[in-house]
């Protein structure tokens, strides 16, 4: 299949596709579930890296799988409706509100979705959240974020149901929305070679 895969897509592999060397309980996830999320890691070209998820929340286990063992891609903004029958009132109610304060700050063009075990759940219809899980969005912003807009949606995401953990994802890497409204910069930015603090994540390299 050929595609271009970024972090947080979440990608299903093809039936019997098993990356190499994986412990008992992933090898028993991917058998149960055949879904993987794209993680941030270098990597040869062909192969993409991807985190396979265990029903534990400590077990978590990076590997790599072959682009051609990669079936369907769903990103994070084709998850942004709150349709999953499972999802709790309160997450479904965040998930909602949440759209509806970045359309009032960005703009109905706004490109974001739910990562973390939202997405997961959405894109793969396994229950993995639970009442009291956090809303985790991924709220893409190839353009400079003002920090005053940051802050507004902070004071929002705040005030609703649950807890809203939002990253932006610049051309530098990820950022928490938190900090960068917090600090204006300098930021912690992840990247494919672990984190790096940045004064503007919207920069270009020098």
């Amino acid at each position: 299949m050929g595609m271009t895969a970024r972090p947080h897509d979440l990608v299903r592999l093809a039936g019997g596709a098993r990356p190499a060397e994986l412990p008992g309980w992933a090898a028993a996830a991917l058998a149960a579930c055949g879904w993987a999320v794209v993680r941030r890691a270098p990597h040869p070209p062909g192969l993409i890296p991807v985190g396979v998820r265990g029903p534990r929340r400590s077990q978590r286990h990076a590997a790599f799988v072959p682009a051609g063992e990669v079936t369907r891609r769903v990103p994070p903004e084709e998850l942004n409706q709150p349709r999953g029958p499972d999802l709790s009132a309160a997450l479904r109610d965040t998930l909602a509100a949440a759209g509806r304060s970045l359309a009032e700050e960005l703009g109905r063009e706004a490109v974001w979705g739910p990562v973390g075990s939202v997405g997961f759940e959405l894109a793969t219809g396994h229950q993995v959240t639970h009442p009291e899980s956090d809303l985790d969005l991924l709220v893409r912003t190839p353009h400079r974020l003002p920090p005053a807009t940051a802050a507004r949606l902070v004071t929002a995401f705040a005030a609703l149901p649950s807890r809203v953990d939002c990253q932006l994802e610049t051309p530098r890497g990820g950022i928490a929305l938190a900090e960068w409204a917090r600090t204006g910069g300098p930021v912690l930015a992840r990247t494919a070679y672990g984190p790096e603090l940045v004064d503007d994540p919207w920069a270009a390299r020098a």
